[in-house]
């Protein structure tokens, strides 16, 4: 049996977040003397899990089970529009994905609340956990395979060294995960800001095993064609070596760091997402990278 599952790895993100421009502040004229409306407080009621039962097997280990516990059991809020169940999904999701990570790959998880005590500001539950965990999978093969008809621009054995998972290991899902965002990272190091990973899963039911096939969609390779700097001191400015030089391959995560290793030396309020943007020339394969320091204006009242 074949089946798809989606684990994004966060590159195009990254890249997207980077492109945005920094954002304007200007405040118009038609709204300086407008009263602002007064602000409705709404009553929210705590929701607080007292107990957490399990109905059937619990394969978790005690470590993990206590660390879902204590989480689980952190109050909660909930609006009077909100039905008493709402906040019942993420629990279930964090005790389901646990099970994966632990290669319960088909693990099912339900649950049922029961109120124990109600207050005027505050709901207390009993939280019953039903776990059917099922098989216990473990991975099989890992493959790769182009989106197109070109070469992957990586070697196999390469790609492979990505995931620290091996053959006959539990299926861990977060392990999966992990792999394909160190593939993002290193697609992301050559310039390869679009390439997209893609998961598939063949399940064998009766030797318990998943392989593996990645499909990546690599997209084309950024270099650079510009880097200027605006804002800073000739002393600030001399102080900073780029990460990387025109007519390099676009590696954003040397961007990221190079803020890191500067801090002291940027202005305190210099973080890569506010100060870097990147402009892209999908015609020439190119991007444009402004790293602007320049104080935005105060905001200013009439």
């Amino acid at each position: 049996m074949t089946c798809r599952i989606f684990l994004g790895f966060g590159i195009v993100a990254l890249v997207g977040t980077l492109s945005s421009s920094r954002q304007g502040y200007a405040q118009s004229q038609s709204c300086v003397d407008t009263p602002s409306r007064p602000r409705v407080s709404i009553q929210e009621t705590r929701i607080s899990i007292v107990s957490v039962e399990v109905e059937g097997e619990n394969p978790l280990p005690d470590m993990v089970w206590a660390r879902l516990i204590e989480y689980i059991q952190r109050d909660r809020w909930a609006t009077p529009e909100e039905p008493d169940s709402s906040w019942l999904e993420e629990p279930l999701y964090l005790i389901k994905d646990e099970l994966r990570n632990l290669g319960y790959f088909k693990a099912s998880v339900s649950g049922r609340p029961y109120l124990v005590r109600a207050m005027p500001n505050e709901k207390r539950y009993v939280l019953v956990v039903i776990i059917e965990s099922g098989a216990k999978y473990r991975l099989g093969t890992i493959h790769f395979a182009s989106a197109t008809d070109t070469p992957l621009a990586f070697a196999e054995p390469l790609l492979r060294q990505q995931f620290q998972l091996q053959e006959d290991e539990p299926f861990d899902t977060s392990k999966i995960r992990e792999g394909l965002e160190a593939i993002g990272k290193l697609y992301g190091s050559r310039g390869y800001i679009d390439a997209t990973p893609e998961p598939d899963t063949t399940i064998d039911a009766e030797g318990l095993r998943i392989d593996l096939l990645i499909t990546v969609d690599e997209q084309q390779a950024y270099s650079i064609a510009k880097i200027e700097s605006l804002g800073l001191n000739p002393n600030s400015q001399n102080q900073l070596k780029m990460p990387q030089e025109i007519g390099g391959a676009f590696n954003p995560a040397l961007w990221e760091n190079f803020f890191k290793e500067y801090k002291d030396k940027l202005p305190t309020d210099a973080v890569f997402y506010k100060i870097m943007r990147v402009s892209r020339n999908v015609v020439t394969g190119t991007v444009a990278i402004r790293l602007d320091f320049r104080p935005l204006p105060e905001d200013s009242t009439a």
